[in-house]
């Protein structure tokens, strides 16, 4: 579907019509005359409808895009912003953001409307649609206090699924408002001004050496103002000044510029901003790459690949983590699959996860010492030591909150599951179970949601149910196994668990 927007030009115009189909958000009409009172009623209904989300009608088009040259020059006069709006304001309520335009296509008028969502997160209309037919009966299209939705192309009274849209429209619009409360915070503090003044500037002026309130605020301003060019620069720069820090064994430095590269991706889960995520985790990705690059070199390099390997994988449990807590599960899903080893044709370890786990380990960077006796370190640990001293990671939590180990250790068990049903293969190489150090009550709700919630399997676990019951149990035998030292994990305690499992029997045939 086409992004929305409020633009009406002629570029908009364009990329509308390359669609080539009608959706959700987009509906072409091949006529349409504004002073004949049923093609009035009949675009009140598709603007009504589009409210949810916002949408556009381009008129001068047929079903596949394509121009008709039937919405003649004294029609298209018609189509003035201010009569449109007159016309759509007895039947829509207020307020109603609209706008309209025509273009000169090939030397024939086309014309464009947007229509944006509604503040209510729906429209109720305020008046009957009908008219008359030439025969003298009375079409009525929509009676006054009724709601419509888009069902794909078309426009139709609502129904109980439109609900979830609504929902999730009044959740969106709670987080801008706690967007505006928190920028409200930094003014108080300055740090707003501080990040106005800077995102004002040139685009160079965003970097990672920021500090992090002053970072996030500026991140926030940027994604504000729509504009992405400051955060996509500072993204491109990440694998020189990376490399740079790398071959001076700043590791402080390093570990700073991978804070901020975890917050872009977290700013993004909690703003809602796909774009910004997908920035966040490239950018991380790119940072894990350079352990591979150079390889004749390794030995002089002062902080060595699998240190920055591990570094980097830290963070990525910090973003997942906060996913989790945000139920952000495409996120969870973006992270848990980010290859492990270049494309090469020799990749064993399936994902950045598992390989990056296994490097440390062989390279001794969990071996830790506490009170004069040595200790096993954790990468969960680890991350969490990451999100109580980055407050980006942790806006939904205190420092010492429960429910970040918590979300460590389920984003974990997610992964693991992701990396199996992905690969449809139980082998080691897809996955560990580093939560088995923690007690089954941590992880054991993630598990729990996944059996029971669709759409949340839908989208990590997109596998028949003897597949998550063989991956499942897998996942405990292994958990079990590496929790001996620990007693951590204890195998599964829930009864709905138990009931899936007990439903799907082993079946030998199963990722075999």
């Amino acid at each position: 579907m086409p992004v929305v927007e409020a633009v009406v030009n002629e570029e908009k115009l364009r990329q509308l019509l390359s669609e080539q189909t009608e959706s959700e958000t987009l509906d072409y009409k091949e006529a349409f005359d504004l002073s004949h009172k049923a093609d009035e009623v009949e675009l009140a209904k598709d603007l009504g409808a589009m409210q949810f989300s916002g949408g556009y009608v381009v008129i001068g088009a047929d079903s596949r895009g394509r121009l008709t040259n039937r919405f003649t020059p004294s029609h298209a006069a018609l189509l003035d912003e201010a009569r449109l709006r007159k016309k759509m304001a007895k039947y829509l309520p207020e307020p109603l953001d609209l706008l309209a335009a025509t273009h000169e296509l090939d030397g024939h008028p086309v014309g464009i409307i947007y229509v944006g969502p509604h503040r209510d997160c729906f429209a109720v209309f305020r008046a009957n649609g009908q008219y008359l037919k030439a025969d003298g009966t009375v079409v009525i299209v929509f009676r006054q206090g009724e709601v419509f939705a888009r069902h794909g192309s078309s426009s139709e009274r609502w129904r109980q699924d439109d609900i979830n849209t609504i929902r999730q429209c009044i959740e969106d619009r709670a987080k801008e408002k706690w967007r505006r409360e928190l920028a409200a915070d930094f003014d108080e503090m300055g740090i707003g001004r501080r990040a106005q003044r800077l995102v004002a500037g040139p685009a160079t002026n965003l970097t990672w050496k920021l500090d992090d309130e002053t970072f996030r605020a500026a991140v926030i301003e940027l994604v504000r103002s729509r504009d992405s060019i400051p955060l996509q620069l500072l993204a491109q720069r990440v694998p020189a000044d990376a490399r740079s820090l790398i071959s001076l064994g700043d590791r402080d430095e390093l570990s700073t510029l991978l804070n901020r590269l975890a917050c872009l991706a977290a700013l993004g889960v909690s703003l809602g901003r796909r774009w910004l995520v997908d920035l966040g985790i490239e950018a991380l990705g790119n940072a894990y790459d350079l352990g591979f690059r150079d390889s004749d070199q390794q030995a002089s390099k002062v902080v060595s690949s699998p240190e920055v390997w591990l570094l980097v994988l830290e963070r990525v449990f910090a973003v997942g983590a906060f996913a989790v807590r945000r139920e952000d599960w495409r996120t969870v899903r973006a992270l848990a699959l980010r290859a492990g080893e270049p494309d090469s044709g020799r990749q064993f370890w399936r994902t950045w996860i598992r390989h990056g786990l296994t490097m440390a380990a062989r390279s001794q960077l969990f071996a830790g010492e506490e009170g004069g006796r040595k200790i096993e370190l954790s990468l969960l640990s680890l991350a969490q030591q990451v999100v109580r001293s980055e407050s980006c990671l942790r806006l939904d939590a205190g420092e010492d909150d429960d429910r970040v180990l918590d979300s460590l250790c389920q984003f974990d068990a997610l992964a693991s599951l992701v990396a199996v049903g992905d690969a449809r293969n139980l082998d080691s190489s897809v996955f560990y179970t580093s939560f088995a150090r923690f007690y089954t009550n941590r992880t054991e709700p993630a598990i729990r949601r996944l059996v029971r919630d669709a759409s949340m399997r839908a989208i990590l676990f997109p596998l028949p149910d003897h597949e998550l019951a063989a991956a499942l149990r897998e996942i405990n035998r292994m958990a079990n196994q590496a929790s001996f030292a620990f007693s951590g994990w204890g195998g599964y305690d829930d009864p709905v668990i138990l009931s899936f499992l007990e439903a799907n029997p082993p079946d030998p045939s199963v990722f075999s």
